[in-house]
């Protein structure tokens, strides 16, 4: 198709039906003036085909003696066929013969993968770019061309949120970094990405009207970075259901056309997240919105507003081109060549487990794991995982590896036992995972643990003897344990592992794989002590008054030491940081080091590079990271390992001039092999060449002009020499600390010995 030649041939009715949904997951499938537009399927799949979606598909026509109690029944016990009366099982057949046909041959249900917590885990961008990789065949095989949900980059500010496990990170530097990797696994398979909810959708409560005031420099140090760094590989992108500082995201024209078009230059199609839009299509087209879902969506006021000149038909078309070009590139999406069922499992299942074994992290260890050779494991409640949260990134399939059953397999099926408190007391491991469900819709009332995983946790510990507890996390986020982490022997989190997360544990717990993943989130010892507690809403307004200092930020900022914090996570191996050197060539810098493995366990560690401003001249978080690496480093072997950073990471946004700036003077380096908390002294940078804006001079503050002796002796002399009492200068500062020195002197030239200062002036 020659796009733009079929958009000249293109009625202004048909182009605004073009920017409309004509299906629940679909756009397109109608005939124009022009000729024919394909359909193009959209699907959520963040975390593996939603098979509920899929569902209502492939059953828009369902055969007419299935009711819907009958259809919905088989839908959610679709893979536990024993719970399905003889005639629902032979519909089940029926649609398994359908699905099968439809999807070319491949029988296997779809997979379920890691979500953004767990993939931000393994700090390492091969393990998303793959599991994107995998994401991208799944849908091809269901001929899904716009794979929504790949990845949900919004930041964990609020752990209550619904959604928490979907994003990747509290810290915009590891969400910008990996993010990306998912959109350009997925665009591998020729399939687009769906970078999603442009922006700031940090909770659910209120979702659809609730409005955020956040300040623009928490906008673009925190909230905006990785949503960028997705602009420039994803073919798509979402945007999302709340205001920002009183507008709609879907109709906000400064997000859409100022920040996102002009400033980024994404060239992508913006969609409304579904069912977002409750005013005019015709405004928030204008606005810089592409397509309205979900469908069949009336497009009368798009055609009304290009008739009253609410839209432009410059606009309009521009619009239509892109989606056009979208359905072009991928409304033929089919399952690749050569892909045989057997591959297809084989594929999907080893990018699910790399992801978990990857990523989970292990919180505490007393020498009690691995578990040596024919040791016992007694369960104490579920024996197996919750692989997926509800809502949109709900994934339903018979492929899960179920924990206990792995560790039979690895131990010996009579070493796995269930509640049996004797086998415990004789020295057994009681295993005891902590599930918490969570998803669209709905917040979490609080972070507290259930009663009945407290109660079993309690029990064990008076009854202990010589066995050994270990803590299973499967949970969206972080949790409140209450002191119960000194009661047990071992902790791990595996939040949402998806559908290999069983068999990753397994192999961990035994030793076959050793542990390298790392909180991309602060566990807090109390749900009070999080940044954003006093900004939770409760009606439809949300303040985000913690500002900059989200997350790890905000602990550190305040002096509040959390559980766990962020970046930590231990391993088997033992490690020490030798030899470090900093280098700089042109805006780059690098920090060269040797990591050690002290131990006699081959491991993975996870490096983080932190900067610290010292004597910052603006609000600056305390700590902020700017670079990683993951080594894997043989038993008794040391490595060279070098993270490499750009000047711009050093930036602040200064909402005063609207721009980032980056100040001159010492930035302290440090490495942290466990986390935030821990950290290694680096050395320490200076900056001679920062922002000239900031340069010492006429547009300094006056209060910043008082702080420094040089200047002000300066002045005094220059004050001396004119004539001039310096003590007017003072109580101008005194009164005006805010005005430059510009605006108070009037005539900043005349001030020769305070000029000469400021270029001998050198930061701290």
């Amino acid at each position: 198709m020659n796009t733009k030649k079929f958009l000249k041939n293109m009625t202004i009715e048909d182009k605004a039906r073009l920017l409309c949904g004509t299906g629940p997951f679909s756009i397109g499938g109608f005939e124009s003036a022009a000729g024919p537009v394909p359909e193009l399927v959209m699907q959520d799949g963040g975390t593996g085909l939603n098979h509920q979606h899929f569902f209502q598909r492939l059953m828009k026509e369902p055969p007419k003696d299935i009711n819907p109690q009958e259809g919905m029944h088989v839908f959610f016990n679709f893979y536990e066929p024993d719970k399905l009366t003889k005639r629902e099982k032979e519909i089940r057949e029926d649609i398994i013969s359908k699905i099968t046909e439809y999807r070319g041959g491949i029988s296997d249900a779809p997979g379920c993968y890691p979500p953004g917590i767990l993939l931000a885990s393994t700090w390492d961008p091969k393990t998303v770019y793959e599991t994107g990789k995998a994401l991208g065949m799944e849908a091809s095989v269901y001929r899904i061309g716009v794979l929504l949900g790949t990845p949900n980059c919004n930041i964990l500010r609020e752990p209550r949120n619904g959604r928490f496990f979907e994003g990747y990170s509290e810290d915009p530097f590891l969400a910008k970094t990996l993010a990306p990797e998912m959109c350009k696994g997925v665009e591998s398979m020729g399939v687009s990405s769906n970078v999603k909810h442009f922006a700031c959708n940090n909770l659910e409560i209120n979702r659809t009207n609730i409005d955020e005031l956040v300040s623009m420099r928490a906008l673009r140090e925190i909230y905006f970075p990785a949503f960028e760094a997705c602009c420039k590989v994803a073919s798509t992108l979402m945007s999302a259901y709340p205001k920002i500082n009183g507008v709609h995201c879907h109709e906000n024209l400064w997000l859409l056309k100022t920040v996102l078009r002009s400033e980024w230059g994404y060239k992508g199609v913006a969609m409304t997240d579904w069912d977002s839009c409750k005013g005019s299509t015709g405004d928030a087209e204008a606005a810089g919105q592409d397509i309205f879902m979900p469908g069949p969506w009336d497009h009368s006021d798009i055609v009304k507003a290009v008739e009253d000149g609410r839209l432009p038909v410059k606009d309009l078309d521009t619009a239509a081109l892109r989606v056009l070009e979208l359905i072009e590139k991928f409304s033929g999406v089919k399952k690749p060549d050569g892909l045989t069922n057997s591959k297809y499992r084989k594929t999907g299942d080893k990018a699910a487990y790399n992801a978990a074994k990857e990523g989970i992290v292990m919180l505490k260890n007393n020498g009690s794991m691995p578990l040596k050779k024919n040791a016992k494991a007694v369960f104490f409640g579920p024996d197996h995982f919750l692989d997926s949260g509800w809502g949109s990134a709900e994934v339903k399939t018979d492929r899960t590896a179920c924990l206990s059953e792995e560790l039979g397999k690895l131990l010996g099926s009579k070493n796995v036992l269930k509640d049996d408190i004797e086998a415990f007391r004789k020295g057994a491991t009681a295993v005891v995972i902590e599930t918490v469900s969570s998803g669209e819709s709905a917040d979490r009332p609080d972070l507290k643990m259930n009663k009945k995983t407290v109660s079993v946790i309690k029990k064990l510990a008076k009854n202990k003897g010589k066995g050994k507890i270990c803590l299973i996390l499967n949970v969206p986020g972080p949790v409140e344990l209450d002191g119960l982490e000194k009661s047990v022997d071992s902790i791990f989190a595996v939040f949402y592992p998806g559908m290999m997360g069983g068999k990753a544990m397994a192999d961990i717990m035994t030793g076959a794989v050793n542990p390298s993943g790392a909180l991309p989130c602060t566990f807090p010892v109390r749900y009070e002590d999080t940044p954003a507690y006093l900004c939770y809403p409760d009606n439809l307004t949300c303040n985000y008054g913690e500002g900059i200092y989200v997350g790890y930020r905000g602990y550190i900022k305040r002096g509040i030491e959390p559980l766990f914090p962020f970046g930590y996570g231990l391993s088997y191996s033992e490690f020490a940081v030798n030899s470090i050197l900093g280098t700089r060539n042109g805006s780059k810098f690098s920090v060269s080091f040797n990591i050690e493995n002290k131990s006699r366990t081959d491991g993975k560690t996870v490096v983080q590079l932190y900067a610290s401003k010292r004597k910052a001249r603006t609000s600056r978080a305390p700590l902020e990271l700017i670079g990683f690496a993951k080594p894997m480093i043989r038993a008794g072997e040391e490595s060279e390992v070098k993270i490499t950073f750009d000047k711009k990471e050093l930036s602040y946004f200064d909402e005063e001039l609207g721009r980032f700036l980056v100040e001159d003077g010492t930035y302290d380096l440090f490495l942290g092999l466990n986390g935030c908390e821990d950290l290694i002294p680096a050395g320490s940078i200076y900056i001679a060449d920062g922002s000239p804006e900031l340069k010492c001079g006429p547009s300094w503050k006056m209060e910043q002009i008082m702080k420094e002796k040089s200047l002000t002796d300066a002045l005094k002399k220059d004050c001396a020499g004119a004539g001039i009492p310096f003590e007017g200068l003072a109580e101008m500062a005194r009164w005006f600390p805010h005005m430059t020195f510009a605006e108070v002197s009037r005539e900043p030239g005349k001030y020769k010995e305070f000029l000469r200062a400021c270029k001998e002036f050198k930061e701290e």
